[in-house]
């Protein structure tokens, strides 16, 4: 008899956020040597509104939604609501329906599921894997929700603390997500780094002529600075827009940002006032890799406060799109550390506008577009090489094979 694993995630299948779509993925993956189920809600993010069956059998995963609110992750109260109902529901059903011999496999996202959760892992003795998304409270400082030195912080870290220790293995996306943890539980016990993947089949690079994404927005002939993704708070979107503001005049030059999130209203003011800036909305799946390939540089860019909280799961088809990355962030993050070693682009510190205007400068000769072409196709050997889904895959199930490194309740 296969063995059982609950994967408790608020976002899955349909979901095509990078949660629901990695932890969908993983799901997916482990079905064949695993009895799979999954408890997740109603759709509330990329696909909110969509009518979806309570419970269904997908890809070889049980799939059981929870009954709880579903509105729209752009209305804070209701945000509220869906993570307080999502975890409340999806702790009863755990502690009627999970048994000792079981494993579960829980997302960091919403956090009250994972202290309740917690809670039932200690009760029922089983063995629990926690995979971090985004560390709380860190994360909360870095959106400006809670201030570090505040009553609720500590409140959080303290709480949090609790929570790590419950599960027998912590799951961190990155290094400096697993320095941060390490500091917070004061030990390196129970704690595995596996990143996320890249799809090198979907998102492959495609000639500019023959882009669709490129000859839509008339982009075959330029020198294409992309920024895709979210563009929010945790985002260093200000230096990119002071570097397309110094450069309006380089008559070959755009920069191309494709999202959503809090600070698209700094980009649409620009779009309206710099020529060399664009704006487009968040893409359809199908146009993913025609619309990554369309770079001649990637940018990705975090604020200081990101180190450790959080790895940019994006990069990884930025790799296999054979875009190059210029890495706006700390040189100790694991977004810094993969294009160094990788060679697959350039690395700046947060705010360096003038260093960033003078690699696109250079990016915007020819000897440059050569040596972004050479660094890019780095980029997609080391994706195909060391960061698809089926060796992220096989590294899940041999953590689940092997005894966990840290005994639980300590």
């Amino acid at each position: 008899m296969k063995q059982t694993l609950w994967i408790v995630s608020e976002l899955f299948y349909p979901e095509t956020t990078s949660t629901g779509y990695f932890v969908t993925g993983i799901a997916e993956g482990l079905a064949g040597d695993l009895d799979v189920r999954a408890l997740c809600s109603r759709p509330t993010y990329s696909e909110h509104g969509q009518s979806v069956p309570w419970r269904e059998m997908h890809a070889g995963v049980d799939i059981r939604r929870m009954r709880s609110t579903a509105f729209s992750k752009d209305w804070m109260p209701g945000r509220v609501l869906n993570m307080v109902t999502f975890s409340v529901l999806v702790a009863m059903t755990a502690l009627f329906r999970f048994r000792s011999t079981d494993a579960v496999l829980v997302v960091t996202n919403p956090p009250l599921a994972t202290l309740l959760l917690g809670i039932v892992i200690r009760l029922k003795r089983m063995r629990g894997l926690l995979l971090v998304h985004d560390v709380y409270p860190e994360v909360l400082h870095a959106t400006g929700h809670v201030r570090p030195d505040g009553p609720a912080s500590r409140a959080i870290q303290r709480v949090m603390g609790w929570v790590f220790r419950s599960y027998s293995d912590i799951v961190v996306l990155g290094r400096d997500m697993a320095e941060l943890i390490r500091r917070k539980m004061q030990n390196n016990h129970g704690i595995v780094i596996i990143p996320n993947w890249g799809d090198a089949a979907e998102v492959a690079p495609i000639e500019r002529s023959a882009n669709p994404f490129a000859i839509a927005h008339g982009l075959t002939d330029k020198t294409v600075v992309q920024f895709s993704g979210n563009l929010g708070r945790t985002h260093d979107i200000e230096t990119a827009l002071a570097a397309a503001q110094r450069m309006k005049d380089r008559e070959r030059l755009r920069f191309l940002f494709v999202g959503y999130g809090g600070k698209t209203g700094l980009i649409s003011t620009a779009g309206t006032a710099l020529p060399n800036v664009l704006f487009a909305p968040r893409q359809p799946r199908d146009m993913l890799g025609p619309m990554l390939s369309c770079s001649d540089a990637t940018l990705i860019a975090f604020t200081d406060d990101m180190l450790g909280v959080s790895v940019p799961s994006r990069m990884y088809n930025v790799m296999a799109a054979g875009a190059p990355i210029v890495a706006l962030a700390d040189e100790r993050s694991e977004l810094a550390q993969v294009v160094c070693e990788e060679g697959c682009g350039w690395t700046l510190r947060t705010g360096d506008v003038d260093g960033l205007c003078a690699l696109l400068a250079f990016i915007d000769s020819e000897e440059g577009k050569a040596e972004a072409t050479r660094r890019g196709a780095a980029g997609r050997k080391a994706m195909t090489q060391s960061y698809t889904a089926d060796i992220v895959i096989d590294r899940f199930a041999a953590l689940l094979r092997s005894p966990s490194s840290k005994a639980p309740y300590n």
